[in-house]
């Protein structure tokens, strides 16, 4: 959709209302602390292909003691990685697929879906940088020192947006959602990735 438009130029046939501005805030929840239990997968985002266990891509659990601050992420909840990179100028959105939970790290805005939202469709609006513009007008400078752009959950949560109906966000998550599970399979079948994602 283009940026400001009420109405996307190609759409499923069933829908037919426009698409209302949002605040992220707005149609999501924070998530942040957990319960205690450090014995849960570890996991870290990488910008070009999504969560991964530290223990795969670190050979090892990097947390540590830092563990005690992560946060406790569950199955459909996102994260976003704020983290500056050649694939990903803004930062990256995922939503927790392949774990039940999970910890991530604090650094991460973590935030979960409500009724009004989809967490696939919420990550896909961020994947087709369709919040790049808003997001390059808050992000208060380039990268730290640790890598992390500077922006806060709170101006996060004030990133404006247009959503349509949760029932029209559904159909959109789901489709994209396929295309992913056809490419990964493409490349699983090509010896790529597998032994990353360790998805086949």
């Amino acid at each position: 959709m283009a940026n400001k438009k009420k109405v996307p130029e190609l759409r499923f046939s069933a829908f037919f209302t426009e698409w209302q501005e949002n605040k992220i805030g707005a149609i999501t929840d924070r998530v942040k602390g957990n319960d205690g239990r450090m014995n849960l997968p570890t996991l870290t985002i990488a910008a070009s292909i999504g969560w991964l266990n530290q223990l795969d891509r670190f050979y090892g659990n990097i947390a540590g003691n830092e563990q005690w601050n992560y946060t406790l992420l569950s199955q459909g909840e996102l994260s976003y990685n704020h983290g500056n990179s050649k694939s990903a100028k803004y930062g990256t959105v995922f939503e927790l697929i392949d774990y039940r939970e999970a910890l991530v790290p604090r650094v991460y805005h973590s935030f979960k879906a409500t009724g009004k939202s989809n967490p696939s469709f919420i990550e896909y609006l961020f994947s087709a940088c369709k919040l790049d513009k808003e997001l390059s007008k808050i992000i208060s400078s380039g990268a730290r020192m640790d890598g992390l752009l500077n922006i806060s959950y709170s101006d996060f949560a004030q990133l404006r947006a247009y959503v349509p109906s949760i029932e029209e966000q559904k159909c959109i998550g789901t489709f994209y959602r396929r295309i992913d599970s056809l490419i990964a399979l493409y490349k699983c079948k090509h010896g790529k990735f597998c032994s990353i994602r360790n998805r086949c």
